[in-house]
């Protein structure tokens, strides 16, 4: 995917709501391509599984949304700093953490920076992508990713779903 040329990268879209999303280049302007693969989520899943919580707010854990969103950032390129949709299904399960894989090393810039809501002056907390490293965090939590300086990024960003009813558990 690396070599994938431009026009095979659309610009990510940022989500307004469950079914509408739209460009929005003032708040982030980096490529993303999107491949649904449960298969594939389930496969990461059971590489992660005991990093993340079994239980959240009195549901369980049931999968990782199959909505894979490979995203690429080159020069110049960023999301402002924002906090991450929940994905909801028809069922009723629902995400409440993210799950971000990075691909690779070795650009300047492009960490993903949590930063404190509550005081601006607060440089925050950067995390230095490292070649397959995964980062957890709630969905709540505001963060941005960095403005990329030099080289390329690649990563994967997914979300970890919890079922409506807590006493089923697929995992």
């Amino acid at each position: 995917f690396r070599e994938t040329p431009r026009e095979s990268w659309p610009l990510s879209c940022t989500t307004c709501s469950q079914k509408k999303q739209m460009e929005a280049t003032d708040v982030r302007n980096n490529a993303r391509n999107i491949w649904d693969s449960r298969e594939e989520a389930a496969n990461i899943l059971q590489r992660i599984q005991d990093y993340l919580p079994k239980e959240w707010k009195g549901r369980k854990l049931v999968e990782l949304n199959e909505r894979l969103r490979f995203l690429r950032y080159n020069p110049g390129e960023y999301f402002k700093p924002h906090f991450d949709g929940s994905y909801m299904r028809t069922n009723g399960d629902v995400s409440y953490i993210t799950v971000q894989i990075y691909l690779n090393e070795g650009f300047k810039g492009g960490s993903t920076t949590f930063l404190n809501k509550f005081d601006s002056k607060d440089g925050g907390l950067e995390v230095v992508p490292k070649t397959g490293s995964v980062l957890i965090f709630q969905h709540d939590i505001l963060h941005e990713g960095s403005i990329l300086e030099e080289g390329r990024k690649y990563a994967i960003r997914t979300d970890v779903m919890y079922t409506k009813n807590a006493s089923t558990n697929n995992c």
